[in-house]
């Protein structure tokens, strides 16, 4: 895995460098935020992913209202997309929360709504995938 990261450092211009050590991310979380946008461009559809901790050990990690919140805040912003690809991945959580976020997604975007899930999505994370 080094020697990957090493070739793009290697290989990669004086501005990527400096976005890296900027915006403190890693080469592969910048290489899935060029994948999203060229998924978005290629599918006229914006790509939001939502993923909850599966730890089962942990247990304050499932879809609460501050979640509401925070999708809210982020997608409040996108302009002009029309649909919505879905990444949901949740142990579960609020019914109410759910609700909520399902509404703000219909009056958001007036488009075509898909929800894709590869792992889990229980409870309030199913809920939301089938209103």
């Amino acid at each position: 895995m080094w020697f990957k990261y090493k070739t793009i450092f290697k290989i990669a211009s004086p501005r990527i460098i400096n976005e890296y050590i900027n915006k403190k991310l890693k080469p592969a979380e910048l290489e899935l935020k060029e994948l999203i946008k060229r998924y978005n461009k290629l599918t006229n559809s914006y790509l939001f992913i939502y993923c909850a901790a599966l730890n089962k050990e942990q247990n304050d990690i499932s879809l609460q209202q501050e979640n509401y919140f925070i999708i809210h805040d982020l997608l409040h912003e996108v302009e002009k997309a029309n649909n919505l690809d879905f990444y949901i991945e949740t142990p579960g959580g609020s019914g109410e929360t759910a609700e909520e976020i399902v509404r703000f997604l219909h009056k958001k975007f007036k488009g075509h709504i898909n929800f894709v899930i590869a792992g889990e999505a229980k409870s309030a994370g199913t809920l939301i995938a089938l209103w």
